[in-house]
């Protein structure tokens, strides 16, 4: 257990509650801020971010100003207590849209994620029967079936990063989300058009807001040779000439039933139905957003596992036992702790002046929770650094310090899903597979657009168990 006796929820909550919160009486402005330059900064955080915030944090404190450029200042707060005061904001006083510029080139701005207040709960709550009640039964059978279908090809013997394997897993995870039963029948080509957009984020230009852009710098950036850009927009292209297709094909058809794309081809917004753009903006949105995150966690999850032989051999003995799952989901939590796949969550936006934690903030501020900072705080958690998914078995998740999927009213809606494909894709692999792991020396922390993966992909051969091999 990670929390001390005297918390009052120790039973409950591995989040230690009993240190007070001093009052706090300041102008957002008037933060602590780094001395290095705006420049400096930027590069510093693009390069070494979470080590870089830690070092920050530990000199600083919880709530520290960055002068990130170009671009307002940012307000980061990692205090349990502020990040549940800025979830429960009313939506008119704090927005996440401007926080989703740097993902404009990827999936537009006319989805969930760029929507507020009552256009953005009603669409919330249109969306939320395609990942809860029945889609959410249907889509854990899929994701067990793929699973167990999918990882036996997957290639064995042979040390080699999981990412690219486990990334193309995913995506056909979220083709089940959208797409349901009735798979589009440009699906083989539309799978590699998606993975050439996604590619971007191996390039430091994935962090560029292109869009927001002019003209001359849109032009300079796109000509320069290896920066990815030329390839992404040739994909980005030929992914919404197929979507586009895939559309008229479903209409066509006619066959609706409790996927995305049957829930957004039946919804009406004044009126209207959605157009095609909307669609696409929505749907790129899940390709990109529910894949890379999912990515993060398993790569993350195999890597530690990989290090840590008491570990996976409980789990791989509650995995065999096949009774229960819950050191299995325990170790799904504690991945997400310890490596969340977005180290930032979205930034929010001041519309309305409002206090967080004592600190006033005026519109124009922006707020910027760091799920890395809170829950790697030794305040929070005892030896916040170390692996131990027992802090997660008989407890209360405490979601102002876990928050890998965010919080309040924009927590991610797939949030239950990739909890399951964690679990699925763990399970099948450990049942099966020994992690032949040749170089133990634990792997960094690589930034790959927003989210973080181990810095070699998890790097290892799947070797198969004794009276296990499996048969494709």
């Amino acid at each position: 257990m990670s929390t001390t006796e005297s918390a009052p929820d120790a039973a409950r909550c591995p989040v230690d509650h009993s240190a007070r919160r001093p009052p706090v009486t300041i102008r957002a402005a008037d933060l602590p801020a780094p001395k290095a330059p705006g420049a400096l900064q930027t590069y510093l955080f693009t390069k070494y971010q979470t080590d870089w915030l830690e070092k920050v944090r530990d000199k600083l404190g919880h709530r520290f100003k960055l002068q990130l450029r170009p671009g307002p200042d940012m307000y980061v707060i990692s205090d349990p207590g502020d990040i549940k005061e800025m979830f429960l904001a009313p939506p008119d006083v704090l927005h996440t849209s401007n926080g989703n510029d740097v993902n404009h080139k990827f999936f537009g701005r006319t989805g969930l994620a760029f929507l507020e207040e009552d256009e953005h709960k009603a669409r919330r709550k249109e969306l939320m029967p395609s990942f809860k009640g029945t889609a959410f039964q249907r889509i854990r059978a899929a994701i067990d079936e793929m699973a167990e279908r999918d990882i036996p090809n997957w290639p064995q013997n042979k040390v080699m990063s999981l990412r690219p394997v486990i990334h193309r897993f995913t995506v056909e995870v979220i083709r089940e989300v959208v797409f349901g039963k009735v798979t589009p029948s440009c699906w083989s080509e539309l799978f590699e058009e998606i993975m050439g957009v996604v590619d971007l984020n191996k390039y430091m230009t994935a962090a560029i807001p292109l869009e927001q852009m002019s003209g001359f710098s849109n032009w300079l950036i796109k000509s320069i040779p290896g920066t990815g850009l030329a390839p992404f927009l040739k994909h980005r292209a030929r992914a919404d000439e197929l979507l586009f297709e895939a559309f008229a094909e479903r209409r066509e058809i006619g066959e609706l039933g409790d996927d995305l794309l049957s829930t957004m081809l039946s919804m009406e917004v004044d009126g209207r139905k959605l157009t095609d753009v909307e669609l696409r903006d929505e749907i790129m949105t899940l390709f990109l957003a529910g894949t890379e995150t999912t990515v993060s966690s398993l790569a993350w999850a195999l890597e530690y596992l990989s290090r840590f032989p008491v570990e996976l051999a409980r789990l791989r003995e509650e995995i065999d036992a096949g009774e229960t799952d819950a050191y299995l989901e325990a170790v799904c939590y504690e991945v997400l702790r310890i490596r969340p796949p977005l180290p930032l969550i979205m930034p929010r936006e001041v519309m309305k002046p409002i206090q967080i934690g004592g600190v006033y903030y005026e519109p124009g501020d922006i707020v910027w929770a760091s799920s890395h900072l809170v829950s790697t705080d030794p305040h929070n958690f005892q030896e916040p650094k170390a692996f131990r998914p027992e802090r997660y078995l008989d407890v209360k998740l405490d979601t102002s310090a876990w928050i890998p999927f965010g919080g309040g009213i924009t927590r991610c809606l797939g949030d239950k899903i990739a909890i399951d494909e964690m679990k699925s894709v763990l399970r099948v692999i450990l049942s099966h597979f020994d992690l032949d792991r040749p170089d133990m020396t634990p792997e960094r922390v690589h930034h790959r657009g927003i989210t973080t993966m181990p810095e070699y992909g998890a790097r290892m051969a799947l070797r198969a168990r004794k009276g296990k091999a499996l048969t494709a």
